[in-house]
């Protein structure tokens, strides 16, 4: 079997894994890091998001 020098699903699980404990601690932290990407990006929303 050949070793692959590069795993693209194992690092996707990688980071979904890291994302997935870092905003379980901090929900408010997913959100703002998601308005930040937004304001980069300038991705405008339809509608206008209220998390309570």
């Amino acid at each position: 079997m050949k070793k692959k020098k590069f795993d693209a699903v194992k690092m996707m699980r990688d980071i979904r894994d890291k994302l997935t404990k870092r905003y379980l601690d901090n929900p408010d932290l997913e959100i703002s890091d998601l308005q930040k990407i937004r304001r980069k990006y300038k991705i405008k929303t339809k509608v206008k998001l209220h998390f309570a």
